[in-house]
């Protein structure tokens, strides 16, 4: 007996339209990361040590890998057309964990319950873990001390998602105002955050910082097409 799929030939056209329409949408929104940072590191105007040229490669490479791993898990063992959350948050934690803290004194967790989420929210709050996560690593401990990073997720049953980063750092510079300053990083989990209707909380002291996403859930949750600019 010959088994075929339950996909008639509309379907599967429509869901390769929606393929194809979300790759597009993600490397546009990688290409503004790129162009972002390159105009960053242009208006500084000195010349960047080792390290850091390092560290800003590491960043393009994992912003590349967190949307593959996101497309890779859309084309896996089911077709709902969603994303097992806490399954690509402890992905994107493992290739973090490689990268911006690898020969680093940077110990990273995640902590995600399991949850499930459209793509579009997914690759939003993927690249908010990727931007909070190394700007922990670059400015959490500036001394170059030990220290922890803390990804947590959640959803209480009819809630709204929870998403936590906590490290154990020094906390946000006297005076920081966390909803118009700071650099790039900063800037762009602003705008991800805008673009699903997020909100974000930033509880900080000599002894951490914890930054909590909230995404509400329904219709009134869901995302922009991701290839929104980041400003």
């Amino acid at each position: 007996m010959m088994l075929t799929a339950d996909i008639s030939p509309d379907k599967s056209d429509t869901r390769l339209r929606e393929a194809h329409h979300r790759i597009a949408n993600n490397l546009a929104l990688l290409a503004g990361f790129v162009r972002l940072q390159s105009s960053q590191v242009a208006k500084a105007k000195r010349t960047l040590t080792i390290a850091e040229a390092c560290l800003m490669l590491d960043e393009v490479g994992v912003r590349i890998e967190t949307v593959g791993r996101l497309h890779h898990l859309l084309g896996g063992r089911h077709n709902s057309g969603l994303v097992d959350l806490d399954e690509y948050l402890a992905s994107t934690c493992g290739i973090l964990a490689q990268s911006v803290c690898l020969n680093r004194p940077i110990e990273l967790s995640c902590d995600a319950k399991p949850c499930t989420i459209e793509p579009e929210r997914a690759g939003l709050l993927g690249l908010i873990v990727t931007e909070l996560v190394t700007n922990a690593v670059k400015y959490a401990h500036p001394a170059g001390a030990a220290g922890r990073i803390d990804v947590s997720c959640c959803r209480p049953r009819g809630g709204d998602l929870i998403l936590t980063v906590f490290d154990d750092g020094v906390g946000l510079p006297e005076g920081f105002d966390p909803a118009v300053d700071g650099g790039l990083g900063m800037r762009v989990v602003r705008s991800l955050a805008e673009q699903m209707g997020a909100s974000l909380d930033f509880a900080s002291n000599p002894l951490g910082l914890a930054v909590t996403v909230s995404v509400p859930s329904g219709e009134a949750g869901r995302s922009a097409s991701a290839s929104t600019a980041v400003t």
